[in-house]
Order: structure tokens, then sequence, then C-alpha cells
């Protein structure tokens, strides 16, 4: 082999296939766990870029001192996920970028099943999330979360590929990409961007991670009405709602709240859940209220924005 040959495999190994992207707040209790999780993959062409947007030195601590492979980025104000997921983009040289968030642990295979569904034509593709812990509390969080990502579920086209599990091809993040920043929802706005292209998310169950749930039930009430807010406001923004639409909507609201309920029970069921649904039913009933509320509070500005107008 010449010289030329060397360095052109070099140059090929230098230049990994998958590029993940981890967005970090505050992350210092679980990063560890994220991370240690990542090269135990049987996938193994693969970096990894953190970009952290908390001031505190912790997490880059802990990234810097323990995993020096991770190519670390500290943003100098504070970042919202997907706005932080975007400088990590720019950052990566894979042709597949893949997402997780640093609460999540990636089973082993994890990634060589989000490759296999990538290579098999699927150009945007979420996997499955599972609950790293037991108890009555994070059961009953997960399922208002994630109900329609447990691994006991079919897999198939689904509507948003949520970045806490997910993957995408280079070409199609250049023609819809990059994340709005400014969004809770970015990545629900990119997945309908995407399936406005005919790339349709696919659900794979067998990739999975392990979600850690740290809060209480003021905290997941809180996030939920701010979630909500936001994915009602990037949807009647993406499809451009008139005010009668948003009106018709909002005076549905309270059936939202059964429909919400029976759609996580449903998937529950399916996926071997169903107990834990029953069990967690008073914590499902604060989640998706709140999630509802969020909504209506969303609709109802559209409307006054309206009225001024």
């Amino acid at each position: 082999m010449g010289a030329r040959d060397g360095q052109d495999r070099s140059r090929v190994k230098a230049t990994p296939r998958v590029s993940i992207v981890i967005s970090a707040f505050h992350s210092d209790t679980t990063i560890a766990d994220c991370l240690q999780s990542l090269r135990g993959q049987t996938f193994r062409d693969f970096e990894v870029i953190v970009v952290n947007s908390s001031p505190e030195e912790r997490t880059r601590l802990i990234v810097e001192e323990r995993f020096s492979e991770v190519r670390f980025e500290q943003a100098p104000a504070r970042l919202l996920p997907h706005a932080a997921r975007n400088r990590g983009v720019e950052r990566a040289r894979g042709e597949l970028l893949v997402f997780t968030d640093p609460d999540c642990r990636a089973r082993p295979d994890w990634l060589e099943r989000l490759v296999q569904s990538l290579d098999a034509g699927h150009r945007l593709v979420c996997g499955a999330i599972e609950l790293s812990e037991t108890g009555w509390f994070a059961r009953g969080v997960h399922l208002c979360k994630y109900s329609f990502r447990l691994s006991g579920l079919s897999g198939g086209p689904s509507s948003v590929a949520g970045t806490a599990n997910a993957g995408c091809s280079r070409d199609l993040w250049n023609a819809v990409g990059p994340f709005n920043g400014d969004r809770f929802a970015g990545d629900g706005l990119f997945s309908w961007l995407a399936a406005a292209k005919d790339c349709q998310p696919w659900f794979e169950p067998r990739a999975i991670v392990e979600h850690r749930y740290v809060g209480s039930v003021g905290s997941l009430w809180s996030e939920r009405i701010t979630r909500g807010t936001d994915f009602a406001e990037t949807r009647m923004a993406f499809e451009r709602w008139s005010a009668t639409r948003a009106a018709v909507y909002l005076a549905i609201v309270p059936l939202l709240l059964v429909i919400v309920l029976a759609r996580t029970g449903r998937e529950a069921l399916e996926a071997g859940w169903g107990a834990y649904f029953i069990l967690t039913l008073p914590l499902q009933v604060v989640g998706q209220l709140a999630w509802c509320l969020g909504e209506a509070r969303a609709h109802w500005r559209r409307l006054t924005l309206a009225s001024r107008g």
C-alpha cells in the first residue's frame, strides 16, 4: 500500500459515519451514565458531541475528565434544547445525525438499530423510550410523556420524531433543518417539514433508550403547561390556522382530555403497561390536564391577537 492510500484510509477513519448530538443543561447528575452507555454500543463508527449551556462547571468537568473521546462545547449563554442541538450539528462530521438526551441511557444495540433503520431507507427515525427506574411517580410521568414511544408498540409511521431518541440523514437535515431553536416543539416542526417532503418519521421500537426522571408533581404541571402551549403555537403557525379554527379547537378542549387519556390507555394496554396506567391514573389526569390547558392558552392567545388585528 502506497503512502497516498494510507493517507486516504486515515482520512476515512477520521470521519465517523454517525454524529450523536446531546444538549445538556444542569446535567451533571445524569451525563456520566448517558455517555458510559454510548461506550458500550455494538455499532462503533460514531462521534459524540455535547453542547452544554448551563453556567455550572460540573458537567464540563465530568465530560472532559472522564470522557476524553467526547467533543464538548460550552455555550456562553442559556440555549433552549434545539438551539443547542443546532450548535452540535454545526460541529458534526457524520453522514447520519442522531440525537438523545443526557438523562437517557442507551441500550447496547440502540445505535445499531437506528442505523439499520436509516439504511433501510427511512431518512427520519425515532426509537423507543423506556423507563430506567421503578416507582409510581416515574411510571406515571413516563406514560404522560412517552406512552406512544413504548418498546412494546409496533413499528411504523409516526407523526413526530422526538429528539430524546431520533436520527436522520444528513441530506434530510440539509433540506428541512435546522431545528427551530426558539421552540420546545422544534423536533415536531422538523418532522412535519420532513413529512411534507415524503419523509414520514418511522418508529423503530427495538432502538431503545431508558429515561430517568427527577422532579415533582408541581414541576410536571408547570412543564406540561409550557410544552402544551409551545406545541399548539408551533402547530398553528405551521398549518396556518385561522382564528375560526382556533376558536373551534378551544371549544372542544374539555373533550381533548378524554381523548388524550383514552389514547394513552390504549397505547399502555398494547405495550403491556395497562396495569401501570390504571394505578397512575390520577397522575395521568394531572399531567394531561396541564397539557390541554397549555393548548387552550395558546388558542386563546391566537383569538386575542386576531381580535386586536
